[in-house]
């Protein structure tokens, strides 16, 4: 019973040594990698937002084509009342970063042009919560 136990637990070892980081699924594609915003924060320019922030790679690969999109209005997004631009672009602000080193970070601007409006004051409405939607793929 006991040698049994151990050898289970030595395969089990063995096998995390020589898995990849990033297993391959049923298609044969490497697993997507998985990036953090570490800061971000919602800042003014002129009459519009944008999105100041830092991301990093927690990995051991480099990661390239990085895309970061935040809908700063999307409780408007599809909805009449507050115009066309924040109801068509839910007032997108992004930006694209070509590489991030492993075990790196990077900071970076989401900008939106005139997608994200910043309302009167008068009108009371508040910008959604900050939330990163983030693709990017494994370098090579």
């Amino acid at each position: 019973m006991r040698s049994t136990l151990i050898s289970a637990f030595l395969g089990l070892i063995v096998a995390a040594l020589v898995m990849p980081e990033s297993f391959v699924n049923a298609q044969g594609k490497s697993a997507k990698p998985e990036l953090k915003i570490i800061k971000d924060e919602l800042f003014e320019r002129g009459n519009f937002y944008f999105v100041k922030g830092v991301i990093y790679n927690p990995n051991s690969r480099p990661v390239k084509n990085v895309e970061i999109k935040y809908y700063i209005w999307r409780k408007w997004m599809g909805k009449d009342g507050h115009g066309t631009v924040i109801k068509d672009t839910g007032g997108l602000v992004q930006t694209n970063i070509k590489y991030i080193p492993p075990k790196q970070s990077v900071e970076f601007n989401a900008i939106g042009g005139t997608n994200a409006p910043v309302m009167t004051a008068e009108s009371e409405l508040l910008p959604d919560p900050l939330d990163a939607q983030i693709t990017a793929e494994w370098d090579k």
